[in-house]
């Protein structure tokens, strides 16, 4: 059987785009146009395995549908939105929600962003490298001396690194998961969230690796 999808948005020929795309990668797709249909379809298929949710939506919006949904489900949730501000990102997350897109939308990313939450909610272990500890079930991160406060971009950040460790992720490849951007000189961007990302994580910082010429990878020691 195939893997379920609720997605929801209130613009018809946006969310038919979307559905044309998870449909040819196999996924099964449920289709909503406000955050109280969303809720009421996972209320019916509890078995959905993400949830998608743009934050502008009549009747309940998204931010309002995912605060429901945590209140009896921890399924993944994935917000989409056209407002860029950094408000209503933490105002996402705070509210459940895993992970954070905005429009427009580039279908590569996006389908990326899709498997990797995917991903994580097939396997919510402990992830271990050496001191350090991520727990996707809780999307917290502690080192030798605790918890870790981490932006939600420092935090997809790393997941996406550590969901395939010793793996050599490109610039273009983590700008496209983790800023749904294409790779045009913006390599800066990641270089300077690694470099924020090490700095937060402290002695525990020296798993995020740089390859040379290549790009970056969170290093697994058997």
């Amino acid at each position: 059987m195939s893997t379920k999808i609720i997605l929801a948005d209130d613009e018809e020929r946006w969310r038919m785009i979307v559905h044309d795309f998870l449909v040819e990668e196999g996924y099964q797709v449920l289709e909503a146009k406000n955050g109280r249909m969303a809720v009421d379809l996972l209320r019916e298929n509890p078995d959905a395995a993400l949830v998608i949710l743009d934050v502008m939506m009549p009747v309940m919006d998204g931010l309002q549908a995912c605060r429901e949904i945590r209140s009896f489900s921890h399924v993944p949730i994935l917000m989409v939105t056209a407002r860029e501000d950094e408000e209503t990102e933490i105002s996402g997350v705070r509210g459940g929600a895993d992970q954070y897109i905005s429009k427009p939308i580039k279908m590569r990313a996006f389908v990326e962003r899709v498997r990797s939450l995917l991903r994580r909610s097939g396997n919510r272990e402990i992830l271990r490298f050496g001191r350090l500890e991520i727990d996707p079930a809780s999307n917290t991160v502690r080192n030798e001396t605790g918890p870790v406060a981490l932006t939600p971009k420092e935090y997809d950040l790393l997941m996406f690194l550590a969901q395939e460790p010793n793996t050599v992720k490109t610039r273009e490849q983590i700008l496209h998961a983790v800023w749904n951007t294409d790779y045009y000189g913006d390599g800066r961007t990641v270089d300077t969230h690694i470099k924020n990302l090490r700095m937060k994580l402290g002695d525990s910082g020296d798993v995020v690796r740089t390859v040379r010429s290549r790009g970056y990878m969170v290093e697994r020691v058997e």
